[in-house]
């Protein structure tokens, strides 16, 4: 028992290191494919930039030289843009600084990197996050090149206009760059969103359609057994009466016989309903013959399993209900074949204006009841309150003072205009 512990927790260990090391795995590809696409970018990027230098007409002297070395670094940063933000925008401006001290005063260079990576900031960060990285970068920008790149002073209040135009477009720039990410990012979850949010409905319906599914399986197969259940324990009744009285009474073997040619077709017929019903979808009910749960029941006691008493005119007639009476009547008269033979059984059938009651009594065995394969019999008194549950009846069945056994179903009728 020891080892078997011990071997199912290294087991159990291996599979959570091999479980991280495909994590790990995961995590490092994403990030080597996040790194390529943004590498790509700056090798874009930097020519870019170095064009837009020389589309300025700057001359080869050597402070000029060393922005455009600076610059094509700060460039070459975007490949951090996605590692980490907050770093990369960071290490742009302390480039920055430098171009702003390199740079011949009052040129104000500046390059595409710093923009890049506020934009990629406004994907990653909280928005709140983001706007207070771009109101930094702008600061530190404009504040780095006003130390260090204006002119001496001849006009201040003009020289101050222009910084402060030039920390509002910055400003600009760069909070509207956050923004952007930011609500880009947000349509992106959103999108992700509705699409979780659209496969999450289809499996729900699909898993609802599921279960109807397989409500309806469960119903069939419970009508499909409840039909050959009774049926067949009928025709094995009359075959063993056909087997006894076949030497000392040929006659009424003869007439048992043809009881069982009978109950034979009948079950075949019921059999077909059913399965009738289910290929071509009717929705009237193929098991009543004539739509009356009565006339079935009378057929049910018709071979002399029982006594029917009927109370009242059933007036409207509803399907469901109809074929409720007749199955419960049915589950009920095979128990009492099955549990209490030779007893006699009554059926009492009342229509009144507020409800329809039937209520089966069976005495108390006159015979030792003979077991049976419960793998075989019908579904008892679960089914027949599954049924009456359906439609909103109730049931009630247990032992009777006389020791017989009763079963009593009580189904209401709406209310008119409810």
């Amino acid at each position: 028992m020891g080892r078997t512990l011990l071997r199912a927790a290294m087991t159990r260990r291996a599979l959570l290191r091999a479980a991280g090391a495909r994590r790990a795995l995961l995590r490092a590809a994403t990030t080597r494919r996040t790194l390529v696409r943004d590498a790509a970018l700056a090798g874009v990027a930097v020519p870019f930039t170095a064009m837009l230098l020389w589309l300025t007409g700057r001359d080869g002297t050597p402070d000029t030289f060393a922005v455009q070395v600076l610059m094509a670094a700060q460039t070459a940063l975007i490949v951090l843009r996605r590692v980490s933000p907050v770093w990369c925008v960071a290490l742009m401006l302390v480039l920055q600084t430098a171009i702003s001290a390199a740079a011949p005063h009052g040129t104000g260079l500046r390059g595409v990197g710093p923009a890049i990576a506020v934009y990629t900031g406004g994907t990653l960060l909280a928005t709140r996050s983001a706007i207070t990285l771009a109101v930094v970068t702008a600061v530190v920008e404009i504040g780095g090149y006003a130390a260090l790149s204006v002119p001496p002073l001849r006009n201040p209040p003009l020289q101050l206009a222009q910084l402060l135009l030039h920390l509002a477009l910055s400003l600009l720039v760069y909070v509207g760059a956050a923004l952007l990410g930011s609500h880009l990012a947000m349509r992106r979850r959103y999108t992700e969103a509705v699409a979780a949010r659209a496969a999450a409905d289809a499996d729900a319906h699909q898993a609802r359609t599921e279960a109807v599914l397989s409500a309806e399986r469960a119903r069939t197969a419970r009508e499909l057994h409840d039909v050959a259940a009774h049926h067949l324990t009928s025709l094995i009744v009359q075959a063993t009466l056909v087997e006894r009285l076949l030497d000392r009474d040929p006659e009424a073997a003869r007439g048992h016989a043809a009881a069982i040619r009978e109950e034979g077709r009948n079950t075949l017929h019921n059999l077909r309903l059913i399965v009738g019903a289910l290929r071509d979808g009717d929705a009237a009910d193929p098991h009543l013959p004539d739509g009356s749960g009565l006339a079935m029941i009378d057929r049910l006691v018709a071979g002399g399993e029982g006594v029917l008493t009927v109370d009242g005119a059933p007036g409207r007639r509803d399907p469901a209900v109809e074929l409720a009476l007749y199955r419960v009547a049915q589950e009920a008269l095979t128990n009492a074949r099955d549990h209490a033979p030779g007893a006699p059984v009554t059926i009492a059938l009342a229509y009144r204006e507020s409800e329809t009651t039937m209520e089966i009594h069976n005495g108390p065995p006159s015979a030792r009841p003979v077991p049976r394969d419960r793998a075989h019999r019908g579904f008892g008194l679960i089914g027949m309150r599954e049924r009456a549950s359906l439609i909103g009846a109730s049931l009630t069945a247990g032992p009777d003072t006389d020791g017989g056994w009763r079963v009593h179903l009580a189904v209401p009728h709406p209310r008119p205009g409810a």
